[in-house]
């Protein structure tokens, strides 16, 4: 059953219910065991010779204008009566005699007395004065007067009259209220249900892009904002799925193309020693020498794999320690400057007098290094490299290393992708000592484990920009 149905058999019982409970009420206290009680509240307002009819009706007059009603009920009732206005009468239909009956059995207070019910046998009398003194009823009754109706009581009569009336009332204002809350229910649950649902339908068939709105800040309004955030956070979720998707596409790619190149070659190579091509001594020399070459790259590239998955699981873990910037890459200088020699680098370094201390692992630096100085040979224009380190430090307190060569630089747009795994220009890729493109990508991770942050610029080549954070003791200088 829907809602909507809910509030309206609930609307409905709310009704039915009080409206059976009353008259279950009513006929058990007239028929039932409380019988006894209505018998003693009918003797109470027993309506004795009409005097509360009489009463009821004569203090009314002057408000209603219009006499026929109680002309009708003092009628029944067995009553004349006389109505008096500014010393004027205004109507009567007294009869000597009542008048005679009256004066006999009230005498003196028949004129003297502004109020009084009299009732004695075969007469009673009712006079009404109001508070201006210039408006008086009076009604008489004798036993003369035909079509007195004496069967019912003024319980029945009156009381249970204006009873009907009240239940008849309460009915009333309780359908109205129903109808309105039930309006404003529908309003304030109903259609915010209805925009979740169509919320619902549009994210299960795909569309994320879209705001349910609700500018109330209830219950509803909560439960809506939770909506939006769950949709907000599910097309976060299937952008993010959607990049590792690309990401693991294209990682796949750029495994199978650098596994594919060295094996290509080394394919070649021994298809030309078993075929013979390779005649000579020496020609097997360099193939052997190719050979070789082609397998130090799987297992170079194989590395490269094995450090960015260990970094990328959380499975590496650094060692940092109080460690002097410039000290360290003076250290370094002349074993850097003798290694890449043989591959043409020359290394210039500039570094400060005073200590750059910084917490860091001095293993993991020296692997980003390398990378570093790797990356440049390979993609180099000439046969020579001029590569330059520098250390400082930045205004915002970060120790700053830069590793810059003299290369052809890359792009703007290219400068932030560099980092990401297996992301090269078109032209690297075509080239088949490109390198692996995972080089990059593993010291922006060893950097950021080591709460650093890097990225690139243009500046005269290939710039490579790391920020480590200063020890304690030097930010406070």
């Amino acid at each position: 059953m829907s809602i909507r149905k809910k509030l309206i058999m609930s609307n409905v019982l709310l009704i039915v219910v009080p409206v059976l409970v009353a008259l279950i009420t009513l006929a058990i206290f007239t028929e039932g065991p409380g019988g006894q009680a209505w018998e003693t509240m009918e003797l109470l307002f027993d309506d004795y010779n009409g005097t509360y009819t009489a009463q009821s009706q004569l203090e009314t007059l002057e408000w209603r204008g219009d006499f026929t009603d109680a002309k009708k009920a003092l009628s029944r009732a067995g009553y004349h009566f006389s109505i008096t206005a500014e010393g004027e009468v205004i109507y009567s239909n007294l009869t000597k005699a009542d008048v005679a009956a009256a004066k006999k059995a009230l005498g003196d207070m028949y004129d003297g007395t502004a109020d009084f019910t009299y009732d004695r046998g075969d007469v009673a009398v009712v006079k009404y004065t109001s508070e201006k003194e210039n408006y008086q009823a009076i009604g008489v009754y004798t036993c003369d007067h035909p079509g007195a109706d004496t069967d019912l009581s003024y319980m029945e009569k009156y009381i249970m009259l204006y009873i009907g009336f009240m239940i008849a009332i309460i009915i009333a204002v309780v359908v109205v209220m129903n109808i309105i809350m039930s309006w404003w229910i529908a309003r304030n649950i109903l259609a915010p249900l209805k925009k979740l649902s169509l919320g619902s339908e549009m994210i299960r068939k795909g569309e994320l892009d879209f705001e349910l709105a609700y500018p109330k800040k209830d219950e509803m309004g909560q439960v809506i904002s939770d909506f939006n955030d769950m949709r907000r956070y599910l097309k976060d979720s299937v952008t993010e799925r959607m990049k590792y998707e690309q990401y693991r596409r294209e990682l796949i790619n750029g495994i199978s193309h650098d596994l594919r190149t060295p094996l290509t070659s080394i394919k070649g190579y021994v298809s030309g020693l078993r075929d013979g091509i390779a005649s000579t001594p020496e020609m097997k020399v360099r193939y052997y020498e190719a050979i070789e070459t082609g397998v130090g790259n799987l297992e170079h590239l194989v590395d490269d794999l094995t450090n960015f998955s260990r970094v990328e699981m959380g499975e590496s873990h650094v060692k940092l320690e109080e460690t002097d910037l410039a000290a360290y890459y003076r250290e370094r200088k002349e074993n850097l400057s003798l290694e890449y020699s043989i591959d043409g680098v020359e290394i210039d370094m500039e570094v400060p007098d005073t200590p750059v201390t910084v917490r860091m692992d001095k293993q993991e630096m020296d692997r980003i290094n390398r990378n570093i100085i790797e990356n440049s040979i390979k993609y180099r224009s000439g046969e020579w490299t001029r590569f330059k380190i520098s250390v400082g430090v930045t205004k915002e307190k970060m120790a700053e290393i830069r590793l810059c060569d003299d290369g052809p630089g890359v792009s703007d747009k290219e400068l932030e992708k560099i980092f990401t795994c297996f992301y090269r220009s078109d032209a690297s890729r075509q080239n088949p000592a490109g390198g692996s493109g995972i080089g990059l990508a593993v010291v922006k991770q060893i950097v950021e484990l080591q709460n650093g942050k890097v990225h690139a610029e243009n500046d005269g080549g290939l710039a490579i920009v790391i920020d480590l954070p200063l020890s304690e003791g030097e930010r406070n200088v």
